[in-house]
């Protein structure tokens, strides 16, 4: 498959781990002429492993629009999710690719696209139940998998365009992330003042006396 499915599936997995690794393997199973699994990864086609993973991205579905539990399911798949994206870039990376750097590359690469897809989910929703108070989250969450289902079949369909897409975010997110830290950091300096600058008159008199 192309380049553009795995890093594609990748960035989906940054929403739902589960949906990506489940679709890709009903595509390999009915559309074996166009979709292949990598061989180091052939459990994913087995039944056994797509059911697990049919019960976990309902689970993470629903989970994902409950007030409190939404964050901690966030919590625990910050490791999850990169790691699902990982399997899945490599799964679906071409068989005739297996020299001895791009198995390891292609992990790194799917674990990175779907942990900044993760973290901009995360932080968006923290954003958000600090300002609404959660009142959005419900209508964010069902955004995000929106656009998880539409990643999905762009990335098997039009994988070049999800390419294109996967790039363009990835480097919207580096570009954003050190203006965003610079933001935080000038919001917590006022609030850093010295004993110095809130008692001037009193270390004034001191040292009259």
């Amino acid at each position: 498959m192309d380049i553009g499915t795995s890093y594609g599936l990748a960035f989906a997995s940054g929403i739902n781990a589960y949906l990506p690794l489940l679709s890709l393997a009903v595509a390999a199973r009915v559309w074996p002429v166009q979709f292949h699994v990598n061989s180091h990864f052939a459990f994913i086609t087995q039944p056994w492993f797509m059911i697990v993973m049919a019960i976990l991205t309902l689970a993470d579905v629903f989970a994902d629009k409950i007030p409190v539990v939404d964050h901690i399911w966030d919590a625990i798949h910050t490791v999850i999710r990169p790691v699902a994206g990982a399997i899945v870039a490599a799964a679906a990376g071409n068989q005739n690719m297996d020299s001895a750097w791009w198995m390891p590359l292609t992990l790194a690469l799917g674990a990175g696209v779907a942990g900044v897809t993760h973290t901009t989910k995360a932080t968006t929703r923290v954003a958000s139940t600090a300002t609404t108070a959660g009142c959005l989250n419900i209508g964010l969450s069902i955004g995000e998998d929106i656009v998880m289902v539409l990643s999905v079949l762009i990335s098997f369909a039009a994988p070049y365009v999800m390419l294109v897409v996967v790039a363009l975010f990835v480097l919207a997110f580096l570009i954003m992330v050190p203006k965003i830290v610079k933001r935080l950091r000038r919001r917590r300096q006022p609030s850093m003042v010295s004993p110095a600058t809130m008692y001037p008159l009193q270390q004034g008199s001191t040292r009259r006396n």
